[in-house]
């Protein structure tokens, strides 16, 4: 498991090959590990998460609902998106913290903003308030697009340091660039899963890919 120096006062934790396949139904025991390893209580709250900018409370959560974003004021709950190329984002504030999963169709949805702006209503806080981590995801070089998705994340991504020449775009600076702009402390975490080792990569591996997870608690 990985972690944010910027959140180490905040239980939270990107996972990788070793801390077993987080798909539902794969690894019976993975979500316990998790919960235990962040000293958190009951079941991880997770969702179906399907590309968009839904944002909702760890209170409404479940595999019946579709969204990329949990937020959560309850303390001990733990929260967490799953990830096998996407962006992981884990934001905290002081009454409050939210898991967010950000393919590039999400990321041009703007969920990044959205939970933000759904975490600091839920925790009553101003985003400068909010310290974020950015986990393992594809890097740049590694993720080489069409037109359309650097046209749809230029739409919502400010400056253009998540470009990568002409045709490639790193989805984890995209995102830190928009938190970034709103007021949010960010960290990176400079992991790639696909050319890396020790991460599921869906790019990679096509429908055999595992999925790691991005987690964290109050």
């Amino acid at each position: 498991m990985l972690a944010s120096v910027l959140l180490s006062s905040v239980p939270h934790c990107f996972t990788g090959t070793d801390d077993g396949d987080h798909r539902p139904g794969a690894d019976g025991d993975a979500a316990a590990r998790l919960v235990s390893a962040l000293g958190g209580r009951g079941a991880v709250r997770v969702v179906t998460q399907v590309h968009g900018a839904r944002v909702v409370g760890a209170a409404g959560a479940g595999l019946d609902v579709e969204a990329d974003a949990i937020v959560c004021t309850e303390p001990g709950v733990v929260v967490a998106v799953r990830v096998a190329d996407c962006v992981p984002i884990l934001l905290a504030a002081p009454r409050g913290v939210a898991a967010v999963h950000a393919g590039w169709r999400g990321t041009a949805a703007d969920i990044a903003r959205s939970a933000l702006l759904a975490l600091c209503e839920a925790a009553e806080c101003d985003p400068s308030e909010v310290r974020g981590a950015i986990g393992p995801c594809i890097c740049g070089r590694c993720y080489e697009v069409g037109d359309d998705v650097i046209r749809a994340v230029s739409r919502v991504a400010p400056g253009g340091s998540w470009r990568v020449g002409e045709r490639n775009v790193d989805l984890g600076e995209a995102n830190a660039a928009i938190l970034s702009a709103e007021g949010v402390t960010i960290d990176r975490l400079h992991h790639c899963t696909r050319c890396g080792s020790g991460f599921w990569s869906h790019r990679r591996d096509g429908a055999a890919s595992g999925r790691q997870v991005g987690a964290i608690r109050l």
